[in-house]
C-alpha cells in the first residue's frame, strides 16, 4: 500500500491541471496550487499566508472583544475603547501585508506554471 506519493513532475501536468493549480493559488490558498504543481516554494508561500491570516484574525477577535467590553461598560468613552485595541494595531497591518505578499508571490508562480505548459507544448 502506497502512503506517500511523489511530487508530480511539473512538465507532465495537463493544461487543465495547470489552470487548476493557478485557480487554487489565487482563490483558495496562496501556495497550495504551487505545491500541487510540484514546486517546493509553495510551502514558503503558504507559510507566509497562514502567518498573515493568523495575525489578521487575532486582531479582529481582539477588536470584537474590545467592542463587546465597550458595549457592556456604559461609563467608557470612545477614547478608552480605542486605547484597548490600539497597542495591537500593528497586527492587522502586518497580517494584511503578509497576505498581500503571499498572494502576489503566488500570482507570479501561477503565471509561471501556466506559461511553462505553453512552452512545453502541453
Amino acid at each position: 500500500m502506497k502512503i506517500f506519493s511523489r511530487a508530480p513532475d511539473p512538465a507532465k501536468l495537463s493544461p487543465t491541471q495547470r489552470w487548476g493549480c493557478a485557480v487554487m493559488n489565487q482563490l483558495a490558498c496562496p501556495g497550495l496550487g504551487t505545491i500541487m504543481a510540484g514546486r517546493r516554494v509553495g510551502y514558503a508561500q503558504a507559510t507566509i499566508m497562514v502567518a498573515g491570516f493568523v495575525l489578521l484574525m487575532g486582531f479582529m477577535i481582539w477588536f470584537i472583544i474590545c467592542a463587546a467590553r465597550y458595549l457592556i461598560h456604559a461609563d467608557w468613552d470612545e477614547g478608552r475603547w480605542r486605547a484597548q485595541y490600539r497597542p495591537y494595531h500593528w497586527a492587522w497591518q502586518s497580517g494584511l501585508g503578509l497576505c498581500v505578499v503571499a498572494w502576489c508571490w503566488s500570482l507570479v508562480s501561477s503565471i509561471g506554471i501556466v506559461r511553462e505548459g505553453r512552452r512545453n507544448g502541453a
